[in-house]
Protein backbone atom coordinates (compact mmCIF):
# COMPACT_ATOMS: atom_id res chain seq x y z
CA UNK A 1 0.00 0.00 0.00
CA UNK A 2 2.84 2.19 0.86
CA UNK A 3 4.53 1.73 -2.38
CA UNK A 4 1.57 2.18 -4.23
CA UNK A 5 1.26 5.44 -3.09
CA UNK A 6 4.29 6.29 -3.23
CA UNK A 7 4.32 5.40 -6.62
CA UNK A 8 1.56 7.37 -7.33
CA UNK A 9 2.13 10.23 -5.55
CA UNK A 10 5.95 9.97 -7.84
CA UNK A 11 3.80 10.04 -10.98
CA UNK A 12 1.98 13.43 -9.98
CA UNK A 13 4.53 15.00 -9.32
CA UNK A 14 6.27 14.10 -12.71
CA UNK A 15 3.02 14.96 -14.62
CA UNK A 16 2.84 18.20 -12.76
CA UNK A 17 6.72 18.76 -13.76
CA UNK A 18 6.07 17.69 -17.64
CA UNK A 19 3.18 20.07 -17.74
CA UNK A 20 5.37 23.18 -15.97
CA UNK A 21 8.37 22.21 -18.77
CA UNK A 22 5.71 22.12 -21.47
CA UNK A 23 4.70 25.54 -20.65
CA UNK A 24 7.98 27.23 -20.02
CA UNK A 25 9.09 25.90 -23.59
CA UNK A 26 5.88 26.74 -24.97
CA UNK A 27 7.01 30.80 -25.76
CA UNK A 28 10.24 28.94 -28.19
CA UNK A 29 7.56 26.49 -29.83
CA UNK A 30 8.10 27.99 -33.15
CA UNK A 31 11.83 28.08 -32.74
CA UNK A 32 12.07 24.44 -31.94
CA UNK A 33 9.76 23.04 -34.84
CA UNK A 34 11.60 24.75 -36.99
CA UNK A 35 15.19 23.66 -36.13
CA UNK A 36 13.86 20.09 -35.49
CA UNK A 37 12.84 20.44 -39.45
CA UNK A 38 16.38 21.81 -40.40
CA UNK A 39 18.27 19.72 -38.84
CA UNK A 40 16.88 16.83 -40.83
CA UNK A 41 16.88 18.96 -43.94
CA UNK A 42 20.61 19.75 -43.74
CA UNK A 43 21.76 16.32 -42.07
CA UNK A 44 23.41 15.15 -45.00
CA UNK A 45 25.20 18.37 -45.60
CA UNK A 46 26.39 18.35 -42.32
CA UNK A 47 27.48 14.54 -42.82
CA UNK A 48 29.23 15.88 -45.51
CA UNK A 49 31.18 19.15 -43.92
CA UNK A 50 32.05 16.41 -40.76
CA UNK A 51 33.83 14.12 -43.56
CA UNK A 52 36.17 17.33 -44.89
CA UNK A 53 36.91 19.08 -41.43
CA UNK A 54 36.46 16.56 -38.53
CA UNK A 55 37.31 13.07 -40.10
CA UNK A 56 33.33 12.43 -39.96
CA UNK A 57 32.76 13.21 -36.43
CA UNK A 58 29.46 15.11 -36.77
CA UNK A 59 29.62 15.87 -32.87
CA UNK A 60 32.35 18.15 -34.04
CA UNK A 61 31.15 21.69 -32.80
CA UNK A 62 33.78 22.89 -35.52
CA UNK A 63 31.87 21.49 -38.64
CA UNK A 64 28.72 22.18 -37.05
CA UNK A 65 29.29 25.45 -36.87
CA UNK A 66 30.32 25.45 -40.49
CA UNK A 67 26.72 23.83 -41.28
CA UNK A 68 24.94 26.59 -39.38
CA UNK A 69 27.00 29.19 -40.85
CA UNK A 70 26.44 28.23 -44.40
CA UNK A 71 22.40 27.39 -43.30
CA UNK A 72 21.99 31.12 -41.99
CA UNK A 73 23.63 32.63 -45.13
CA UNK A 74 21.62 30.78 -47.77
CA UNK A 75 18.43 30.33 -46.08
CA UNK A 76 17.62 31.62 -43.26
CA UNK A 77 19.26 35.09 -43.81
CA UNK A 78 16.84 35.64 -47.43
CA UNK A 79 13.82 34.10 -45.60
CA UNK A 80 14.14 37.08 -43.24
CA UNK A 81 14.16 39.82 -45.77
CA UNK A 82 11.79 37.70 -48.35
CA UNK A 83 9.21 37.86 -44.94
CA UNK A 84 9.70 41.72 -43.98
CA UNK A 85 8.89 42.28 -47.69
CA UNK A 86 5.49 40.38 -47.56
CA UNK A 87 4.90 42.14 -44.25
CA UNK A 88 5.29 45.87 -46.14
CA UNK A 89 3.12 44.79 -48.64
CA UNK A 90 0.32 43.21 -46.67
CA UNK A 91 0.24 46.19 -44.36
CA UNK A 92 0.14 48.59 -47.44
CA UNK A 93 -2.27 46.75 -49.34
CA UNK A 94 -4.57 46.65 -46.63
CA UNK A 95 -4.49 50.25 -45.74
CA UNK A 96 -5.32 50.46 -49.71
CA UNK A 97 -8.33 49.03 -49.21
CA UNK A 98 -9.18 50.50 -45.51
CA UNK A 99 -9.05 53.99 -47.42
CA UNK A 100 -12.14 54.89 -49.39
CA UNK A 101 -11.05 56.75 -52.53
CA UNK A 102 -8.49 54.02 -52.81
CA UNK A 103 -11.23 51.21 -52.79
CA UNK A 104 -13.19 53.41 -55.03
CA UNK A 105 -10.64 53.41 -58.28
CA UNK A 106 -10.12 49.32 -57.28
CA UNK A 107 -13.64 49.28 -57.99
CA UNK A 108 -13.26 50.75 -60.72
CA UNK A 109 -10.27 48.99 -62.02
CA UNK A 110 -12.29 45.61 -61.48
CA UNK A 111 -15.58 47.36 -63.67
CA UNK A 112 -12.99 47.84 -66.32
CA UNK A 113 -11.63 44.75 -66.37
CA UNK A 114 -14.96 42.81 -66.34
CA UNK A 115 -15.89 45.50 -69.18
CA UNK A 116 -12.83 44.50 -70.96
CA UNK A 117 -13.04 40.81 -70.72
CA UNK A 118 -16.90 41.02 -71.95
CA UNK A 119 -15.61 42.55 -74.70
CA UNK A 120 -13.21 40.26 -75.51
CA UNK A 121 -15.51 36.93 -75.40
CA UNK A 122 -18.06 39.03 -77.59
CA UNK A 123 -20.20 39.95 -75.02
CA UNK A 124 -21.62 36.31 -74.75
CA UNK A 125 -21.08 37.55 -71.06
CA UNK A 126 -22.29 40.62 -69.46
CA UNK A 127 -19.96 42.53 -67.80
CA UNK A 128 -19.92 42.29 -64.00
CA UNK A 129 -20.97 45.35 -61.87
CA UNK A 130 -18.48 45.15 -58.98
CA UNK A 131 -20.62 48.03 -57.29
CA UNK A 132 -23.63 45.48 -56.38
CA UNK A 133 -20.72 43.03 -54.82
CA UNK A 134 -17.69 44.97 -52.65
CA UNK A 135 -15.64 42.75 -53.22
CA UNK A 136 -12.69 45.13 -51.63
CA UNK A 137 -14.62 44.00 -48.14
CA UNK A 138 -13.75 40.26 -48.58
CA UNK A 139 -10.04 41.15 -49.54
CA UNK A 140 -10.15 43.59 -46.76
CA UNK A 141 -11.26 40.68 -43.94
CA UNK A 142 -8.52 38.48 -45.76
CA UNK A 143 -6.24 40.70 -45.79
CA UNK A 144 -7.05 41.20 -41.70
CA UNK A 145 -6.65 37.60 -40.77
CA UNK A 146 -3.68 37.73 -42.79
CA UNK A 147 -2.01 40.83 -41.47
CA UNK A 148 -3.13 39.75 -37.51
CA UNK A 149 -0.84 36.35 -37.87
CA UNK A 150 2.17 38.18 -39.94
CA UNK A 151 2.04 41.10 -36.78
CA UNK A 152 2.28 38.39 -34.32
CA UNK A 153 6.08 37.34 -35.49
CA UNK A 154 6.75 40.76 -36.14
CA UNK A 155 5.14 42.52 -33.42
CA UNK A 156 8.74 42.64 -31.79
CA UNK A 157 11.87 42.92 -33.37
CA UNK A 158 13.95 42.00 -30.29
CA UNK A 159 11.51 39.01 -29.86
CA UNK A 160 11.66 37.64 -33.32
CA UNK A 161 15.69 38.22 -33.38
CA UNK A 162 15.16 35.87 -30.30
CA UNK A 163 12.89 33.37 -31.49
CA UNK A 164 15.85 33.16 -34.19
CA UNK A 165 18.73 32.91 -31.94
CA UNK A 166 16.97 29.96 -29.99
CA UNK A 167 16.42 28.77 -33.35
CA UNK A 168 20.18 28.79 -34.47
CA UNK A 169 20.84 27.23 -31.21
CA UNK A 170 19.10 24.51 -31.06
CA UNK A 171 19.64 23.56 -34.72
CA UNK A 172 23.68 23.71 -33.39
CA UNK A 173 22.24 21.40 -30.87
CA UNK A 174 20.38 18.83 -33.05
CA UNK A 175 23.31 18.51 -35.23
CA UNK A 176 25.57 18.01 -32.96
CA UNK A 177 24.59 15.87 -30.49
CA UNK A 178 21.53 14.56 -32.28
CA UNK A 179 22.39 10.80 -31.97
CA UNK A 180 22.85 11.40 -28.01
CA UNK A 181 19.38 12.85 -27.40
CA UNK A 182 18.14 10.10 -29.84
CA UNK A 183 19.52 7.45 -27.63
CA UNK A 184 18.52 9.03 -24.25
CA UNK A 185 14.66 9.32 -25.33
CA UNK A 186 15.28 5.15 -26.71
CA UNK A 187 16.79 4.42 -23.05
CA UNK A 188 14.33 6.50 -21.09
CA UNK A 189 10.73 5.29 -23.64
CA UNK A 190 8.91 2.65 -22.16
CA UNK A 191 8.63 0.92 -25.55
CA UNK A 192 10.44 -1.84 -27.19
CA UNK A 193 13.99 0.15 -28.86
CA UNK A 194 12.80 -1.85 -31.82
CA UNK A 195 9.79 0.31 -32.04
CA UNK A 196 11.59 3.21 -30.43
CA UNK A 197 13.99 2.98 -33.88
CA UNK A 198 11.16 2.54 -36.12
CA UNK A 199 9.14 5.67 -34.61
CA UNK A 200 11.97 7.63 -34.99
CA UNK A 201 12.83 5.98 -38.90
CA UNK A 202 9.22 7.10 -39.97
CA UNK A 203 8.91 10.46 -38.34
CA UNK A 204 12.32 11.55 -40.54
CA UNK A 205 10.88 9.89 -43.54
CA UNK A 206 7.55 11.77 -42.53
CA UNK A 207 9.90 15.07 -42.40
CA UNK A 208 11.91 14.86 -45.39
CA UNK A 209 8.52 13.28 -47.32
CA UNK A 210 5.89 16.03 -46.79
CA UNK A 211 6.97 18.76 -44.52
CA UNK A 212 10.41 19.41 -46.20
CA UNK A 213 8.76 17.69 -49.51
CA UNK A 214 5.50 19.91 -49.79
CA UNK A 215 6.23 22.65 -48.01
CA UNK A 216 10.14 23.15 -49.73
CA UNK A 217 8.29 22.41 -53.11
CA UNK A 218 5.34 25.02 -52.33
CA UNK A 219 7.65 27.63 -51.32
CA UNK A 220 10.10 27.54 -54.42
CA UNK A 221 7.05 27.60 -56.49
CA UNK A 222 5.97 30.41 -54.44
CA UNK A 223 9.36 32.31 -54.96
CA UNK A 224 9.30 31.83 -58.76
CA UNK A 225 5.59 32.85 -59.08
CA UNK A 226 7.02 36.30 -56.79
CA UNK A 227 9.71 36.69 -59.32
CA UNK A 228 7.51 36.22 -62.55
CA UNK A 229 5.10 38.51 -60.81
CA UNK A 230 8.00 41.16 -60.16
CA UNK A 231 9.36 40.30 -63.60
CA UNK A 232 6.29 41.55 -65.57
CA UNK A 233 5.01 43.87 -63.53
CA UNK A 234 2.41 42.69 -61.40
CA UNK A 235 1.80 44.27 -58.38
CA UNK A 236 2.62 43.25 -54.74
CA UNK A 237 4.94 40.29 -55.97
CA UNK A 238 5.65 39.17 -52.61
CA UNK A 239 2.38 38.87 -51.14
CA UNK A 240 0.79 37.46 -54.22
CA UNK A 241 3.87 34.93 -54.35
CA UNK A 242 3.09 34.29 -50.24
CA UNK A 243 -0.02 33.22 -51.81
CA UNK A 244 0.94 30.50 -54.16
CA UNK A 245 2.74 28.68 -51.45
CA UNK A 246 -0.35 27.50 -49.91
CA UNK A 247 -2.11 27.35 -53.58
CA UNK A 248 0.67 25.12 -54.42
CA UNK A 249 -0.35 22.45 -51.68
CA UNK A 250 -3.94 22.22 -53.37
CA UNK A 251 -4.33 18.55 -56.07
CA UNK A 252 -5.03 19.72 -59.36
CA UNK A 253 -4.67 23.27 -59.10
CA UNK A 254 -1.74 24.73 -57.89
CA UNK A 255 0.01 28.02 -58.40
CA UNK A 256 -2.14 28.00 -61.26
CA UNK A 257 -5.09 30.12 -58.77
CA UNK A 258 -2.60 33.20 -58.35
CA UNK A 259 -1.00 32.60 -61.61
CA UNK A 260 -3.63 32.76 -64.33
CA UNK A 261 -5.68 36.02 -62.50
CA UNK A 262 -1.62 37.41 -62.54
CA UNK A 263 -2.03 36.49 -66.24
CA UNK A 264 -5.30 38.18 -66.79
CA UNK A 265 -4.43 41.35 -65.10
CA UNK A 266 -1.78 41.87 -67.54
CA UNK A 267 -3.63 41.22 -70.16
CA UNK A 268 -6.36 43.17 -69.62
CA UNK A 269 -4.40 46.19 -67.99
CA UNK A 270 -1.06 46.29 -69.53
CA UNK A 271 0.62 44.51 -72.27
CA UNK A 272 -0.45 41.03 -74.16
CA UNK A 273 3.60 40.51 -74.38
CA UNK A 274 3.82 40.73 -70.80
CA UNK A 275 0.71 38.34 -70.03
CA UNK A 276 2.35 35.74 -72.52
CA UNK A 277 5.60 36.02 -70.76
CA UNK A 278 4.33 35.04 -67.17
CA UNK A 279 1.69 32.15 -68.66
CA UNK A 280 5.36 31.09 -70.32
CA UNK A 281 7.33 31.61 -66.79
CA UNK A 282 4.48 29.71 -64.91
CA UNK A 283 4.42 26.89 -67.44
CA UNK A 284 8.03 26.63 -68.21
CA UNK A 285 9.64 27.80 -64.37
CA UNK A 286 6.87 27.14 -61.81
CA UNK A 287 5.73 23.82 -63.36
CA UNK A 288 8.81 21.78 -64.31
CA UNK A 289 9.16 22.27 -60.53
CA UNK A 290 6.04 20.28 -59.27
CA UNK A 291 6.69 17.83 -62.24
CA UNK A 292 10.15 17.23 -61.66
CA UNK A 293 11.63 17.92 -58.12
CA UNK A 294 8.02 17.45 -56.24
CA UNK A 295 8.23 13.76 -56.95
CA UNK A 296 12.29 13.52 -56.02
CA UNK A 297 11.46 15.03 -52.49
CA UNK A 298 7.87 13.67 -51.54
CA UNK A 299 7.69 10.20 -53.05
CA UNK A 300 10.70 9.30 -50.98
CA UNK A 301 8.78 8.46 -47.12
CA UNK A 302 5.42 8.37 -45.84
CA UNK A 303 3.16 8.86 -48.30
CA UNK A 304 0.05 11.29 -47.65
CA UNK A 305 -2.46 12.52 -49.94
CA UNK A 306 -1.91 16.59 -50.89
CA UNK A 307 -5.74 16.96 -49.95
CA UNK A 308 -4.78 15.97 -46.22
CA UNK A 309 -1.36 17.85 -46.38
CA UNK A 310 -3.37 20.84 -47.63
CA UNK A 311 -5.93 20.56 -44.42
CA UNK A 312 -3.37 19.62 -42.11
CA UNK A 313 -1.48 23.29 -43.12
CA UNK A 314 -4.85 25.50 -43.23
CA UNK A 315 -5.94 23.76 -40.09
CA UNK A 316 -2.48 24.19 -38.16
CA UNK A 317 -2.73 27.87 -38.85
CA UNK A 318 -6.07 28.07 -37.60
CA UNK A 319 -4.92 26.12 -34.83
CA UNK A 320 -1.30 26.95 -33.67
CA UNK A 321 -1.31 30.28 -35.62
CA UNK A 322 1.87 31.07 -38.20
CA UNK A 323 3.77 28.01 -36.94
CA UNK A 324 0.88 26.09 -37.87
CA UNK A 325 2.19 25.91 -41.05
CA UNK A 326 4.92 23.59 -40.12
CA UNK A 327 3.37 22.03 -36.96
CA UNK A 328 0.46 20.85 -38.66
CA UNK A 329 1.60 18.52 -42.08
CA UNK A 330 4.08 17.67 -38.77
CA UNK A 331 1.85 16.03 -36.71
CA UNK A 332 -0.06 14.50 -39.14
CA UNK A 333 2.81 12.95 -40.88
CA UNK A 334 3.60 11.62 -37.42
CA UNK A 335 0.24 10.09 -37.04
CA UNK A 336 0.78 8.59 -40.51
CA UNK A 337 4.01 6.87 -39.43
CA UNK A 338 2.63 5.50 -35.85
CA UNK A 339 -0.32 4.07 -37.79
CA UNK A 340 1.94 2.61 -40.19
CA UNK A 341 4.53 1.32 -37.69
CA UNK A 342 0.70 -0.36 -35.92
CA UNK A 343 0.29 -2.16 -39.09
CA UNK A 344 3.36 -3.94 -38.85
CA UNK A 345 3.21 -4.71 -34.99
CA UNK A 346 -0.54 -6.77 -35.26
Amino acid sequence: MENKSQHYFFLVILVAVIVMTILIFFPFLTSLLVALVFSVMFRPLHRWISRIFSKGNQASSISTFITLAIVAILVITPLIFLAKQIYVESENLYFTLTEEGERSQIIHSLNAFSAALSNRLFNVFPAYDFNSLNVTTYIQNFLEWSFANLDTIFSSVSKFALQIFIMLFALFYLLRDGGKLKQGIIVISPLNDQYDDKIFSKLKQAIRSVVVGSLVVGLIQGILTGIGFYIFGVPNPALWGSFAVVSALIPGIGTSLVLLPGVLYLFFMSTNLHALGLLIWGIVAVGLIDNYLGPVLINRGVHIHPFLILLSVMGGLVFFGPIGFIAGPLIVALLFALLEIYKTTR
